[in-house]
């Protein structure tokens, strides 16, 4: 599986303005409903937050994977946002996090929903790459650098 696969540039965000994490889990859910991807934005909000009272999706080096299933979609979304200023999203090294890719899937996909997930580390773990999704100017420059990321996996 591909990101690629499941993120399309419709799906991507430059400049998130939340800063506080539901305003980041509100405006990633609403980029999805924007693509035509969900038709409630409340309740995908409600499911990842729900996630994250088990422990912050912050995983660290200004990134989070912010996750959930819930009924509804088809498929593995994905919806990825930058955010240059850096929000507090109780990552787990305390620092502020730029990076968000949310991932809904379906209740019964457990696989699909870890290979996505570990698609998206994989992808985040070269700290140059990192600092370079923070540099792009625009929409199309970021989709088309996680695009080329992810084909060299």
């Amino acid at each position: 599986m591909r990101l690629t696969d499941i993120l399309k540039e419709s799906s991507v965000i430059s400049d998130i303005r939340g800063t506080t994490k539901e305003e980041i889990l509100t405006e990633l859910a609403g980029q999805l409903k924007a693509a035509g991807l969900v038709k409630d934005v409340d309740s995908v909000v409600r499911v990842i937050m729900e996630r994250e009272t088990l422990g912050s999706t912050g995983i660290g080096d200004g990134v989070a994977i912010p996750h959930g299933k819930m009924k509804g979609p088809g498929g593995v979304l994905v919806v990825f946002g930058r955010s240059r200023q850096g929000v507090d999203f109780d990552a787990v090294d305390g620092q502020p996090v730029h990076i968000f890719f949310l991932v809904l899937a379906p209740e019964d996909s457990a696989s699909l929903h870890l290979q996505v997930l570990s698609r998206i580390s994989k992808i985040l773990r070269d700290p140059s790459f990192r600092k370079k999704l923070l540099k792009l100017p625009d929409v199309h420059s970021l989709y088309e650098s996680i695009v080329e990321e992810d084909g060299k996996l």
